[in-house]
């Protein structure tokens, strides 16, 4: 025969395995959403390639011989040739966006906040040496290689 107490102490003891599941599945669901919320904040659709791309990882990507390099390849690709009696304003610098591929490769070159249709002749020379310039390591994200968009901004030096 029961008592009333251990009657009670088995009510509590659900009771504490009830809200322990409930707890536990509450956790399970809140880790899942963190990491969800935390991929899409580094991730994003590029419309232009139609590829999934990484915004930052833990090893981003790098132009093979580092930055002195990337310039020396950029000034060897450039070429513009401006002619004084054309409204182009002057420009020094280009604010480009482009991806690198797990393989390394540059792809999606586009100059920042411009439409095709919009850019100036030094804009496309500027995008045409770029796209030349396939020396890349790829991006990381958790140790595989993974499509990482880069933002960068080169200044030019040229003389008439």
């Amino acid at each position: 025969m029961k008592t009333i107490g251990s009657t009670y102490q088995e009510y509590l003891w659900v009771i504490n395995k009830l809200h322990l599941l409930i707890l536990t599945i509450f956790g399970l669901c809140l880790c899942h959403s963190a990491q969800g919320q935390q991929e899409n904040n580094v991730t994003k659709y590029d419309s232009q390639t139609q590829q999934k791309v990484y915004l930052f990882v833990e090893r981003m990507p790098f132009y093979k011989g580092g930055n002195k390099a990337f310039m020396a390849d950029f000034a060897k690709f450039f070429h513009y040739n401006s002619a004084k009696d054309t409204q182009e304003p002057i420009q020094t610098k280009l604010r480009v966006r482009f991806i690198v591929d797990t393989e390394g490769h540059l792809i999606g070159a586009r100059i920042c906040d411009k439409k095709t249709n919009e850019l100036t002749e030094f804009e496309k020379a500027g995008l045409k040496a770029l796209n030349l310039m396939q020396n890349w390591q790829a991006g990381e994200h958790n140790g595989k290689p993974v499509n990482v968009l880069i933002t960068k901004m080169i200044y030019v030096d040229y003389r008439y």
